[in-house]
């Protein structure tokens, strides 16, 4: 009974995360420039309705559509240059819609040892948006995009020991 008290949660904040892409044929390029992330799903579902009946049936589950907002903190250079650099030494110009699709994989480690991760696959982006602006205090590029698959936020780690201290607090080992 006392078990279900010693687990333990824990969160990350944006200083925890690191994020790479993966392009294919390039190979993972890690990003310190995404500032955000943001994605829904949304599943269409309808009522099933039957005749002698007023209420509904059930439902049906129709197509899922992930979409989502990249944001990037831009400094001296389009990102879409840093995963193509080829592209950008042959001197081809290339906006980010002209990607291939590539995945973006969040990887997450807090002071307390604890480590998850999150994948976005097949990301396509479809517009971009930068702001400039003497009022803000950063230049930054944002990107809306649809992907094929999401793996949710999960733990990477062994399931750290809990120790109770005398104290009556919690030591995390």
């Amino acid at each position: 009974m006392f078990e279900q008290y010693q687990k333990t949660f824990t969160s990350y904040s944006g200083t925890d995360m690191v994020c790479s892409i993966n392009v294919p044929n390039v190979g993972p390029v890690v990003f310190g420039e995404l500032s955000q992330i943001s994605y829904s799903v949304y599943r269409e579902k309808v009522p099933v309705r039957t005749l002698g009946r007023i209420s509904m049936k059930g439902y049906t589950r129709g197509m899922r559509t992930i979409t989502g907002i990249l944001g990037f903190t831009t400094f001296d250079e389009s990102i879409v240059y840093r995963c193509l650099k080829d592209i950008k030494d042959a001197g081809y110009r290339m906006l980010m819609d002209e990607m291939p699709q590539f995945d973006v994989t969040i990887s997450m480690a807090n002071e307390f040892g604890a480590k998850s991760k999150m994948s976005i696959y097949g990301v396509s982006t479809y517009t971009e948006g930068m702001v400039m602006s003497v009022d803000d205090i950063m230049t930054q590029n944002v990107y809306e995009f649809y992907a094929r698959d999401i793996d949710p936020i999960q733990r990477t780690n062994e399931e750290r020991k809990v120790k109770h201290s005398t104290q009556g607090g919690v030591v995390l080992l």
